[in-house]
């Protein structure tokens, strides 16, 4: 087996990761205000790729979309899946965590 053989069956296996990668470098051009730097760019890439690596096998087989037709999806899920997992770390990050855990169990003089 040589190096180009090893490849291709690489690829074959990751090929709904490798266009939500693909979506995903799309997506991270509209989004590149909020991609301050090279880790947030990898972290968005990436987290579009997994998504569409694990997600397009079970949404082609809930739109009854044939394997080798669901890299549309794949893109599809790596364009937006990056975008949807920042949007909720934005959120989390935005969230007054502590403000509400005090006000939900911690006190504040009730008595």
């Amino acid at each position: 087996m040589n190096a180009w053989t090893w490849l291709l069956e690489q690829f074959e296996a990751f090929q709904w990761g490798v266009t939500g990668f693909i979506g995903a470098l799309v997506a991270s051009w509209f989004r590149r205000d909020d991609l301050r730097n090279r880790r947030d760019f990898v972290l968005f890439a990436c987290t579009g790729a997994v998504i569409a690596h694990f997600l397009t096998g079970m949404i082609s087989r809930y739109l009854n979309v044939s394997p080798a037709d669901a890299g549309g999806i794949g893109f599809l899920l790596g364009l937006f899946g990056g975008t949807g997992v920042q949007s909720v770390i934005r959120a989390i990050r935005a969230a007054d965590l502590w403000q509400f855990i005090m006000s939900r169990w911690g006190g504040g003089g009730r008595g």
